[in-house]
């Protein structure tokens, strides 16, 4: 038994060292000359319900195709590149031609399998960061700056950065037409409190940062924050939280919270319809650093 121990033991040695063969460990990307580049992501905010008739399935960028062999690639309410933090497309700067494709079944296979077209639904040329808001509409074009440095994290509380953007379409189906501004809870007052600037439709804020208190000293740090958003009138005043209707059908105010972790960068998102049950207003998130 002994001399088949040893024999094992130089195959197992034969093996190992046979695996061992340098390897060259190549990536599938180009270079970018940032100083002839835009960086671009298409976000897709009309206010109409989630489903496959109403998704994308392909997208054209200056000709070039981007999709997820026939299935869903932009769903509504969502933004592409998705999947990662600061994903963008890398475009010749300037003019930027965007098209959209919706599925539309035009019949079946012999053996019963669907058999599908992918006609264009969108075609426009825009210069800026696109937000489709209205396939009738040209985009939204929304400056894409980047998010604020700040010193080191304390030992247990520090800052976040948001972005906030505003979509919203009235109970008629019509952009809003008043401002909206963004609201976080006081941590020791439990007050909600504007931050940022009240904006219109199809405006920004700036960035703005919020404190994160994190309870777990050897952590990354994080925390919850109650966020709402205030209806502001014509005068600039601030009214009250944003009226809106529940899935219930009843009318709310808006409110809303995030776990925000030290350090990062958000961009938000008000989308959807203040009258509408079923395509409700509602904060879309996505991390920017």
């Amino acid at each position: 038994m002994k001399y088949f121990k040893y024999i094992a033991l130089l195959l197992l040695v034969a093996v190992t060292m046979g695996s061992c063969d340098k390897k060259d460990v190549s990536y599938m990307a180009e270079p970018v000359d940032e100083s002839a580049k835009a960086y671009i992501q298409v976000g897709y905010y009309e206010p109409v319900t989630a489903g496959a008739a109403n998704y994308m399935y392909y997208i054209d960028i200056n000709g070039v195709e981007y999709g997820n062999d026939g299935a869903t690639f932009l769903a509504t309410f969502n933004t592409v590149p998705s999947g990662g933090t600061n994903r963008y497309y890398a475009v010749d700067a300037g003019n930027v031609n965007i098209k959209l494709h919706r599925r539309v079944k035009v019949g079946e296979t012999p053996e019963g399998e669907p058999i599908y077209e992918y006609p264009v639904v969108y075609d426009q040329n825009v210069t800026y960061c696109l937000y489709v808001h209205d396939l009738n509409k040209a985009p939204i074009p929304i400056e894409m700056t980047p998010a604020p440095e700040f010193g080191k994290a304390l030992d247990t509380d520090s800052l976040c950065r948001v972005h906030f953007v505003n979509l919203l379409y009235e109970a008629d189906g019509t952009p809003y037409t008043g401002k909206v501004q963004y609201g976080v809870q006081n941590l020791d007052t439990k007050e909600y409190e504007p931050v940022g600037k009240p904006i219109g439709f199809g405006e920004s804020t700036d960035w703005f940062t919020v404190k994160i208190r994190k309870t777990v000293y050897n952590s990354s740090g994080s925390q919850r924050r109650e966020v709402c958003l205030f209806a502001v009138d014509n005068s600039g005043k601030v009214t009250g939280k944003l009226p809106y209707t529940l899935a219930n059908g009843n009318q709310g105010e808006f409110t809303d919270y995030w776990t925000w972790y030290i350090g990062r960068a958000y961009r938000q998102i008000a989308a959807g319809n203040c009258g509408s049950k079923s395509i409700r207003c509602t904060l879309y998130q996505f991390v920017i650093e």
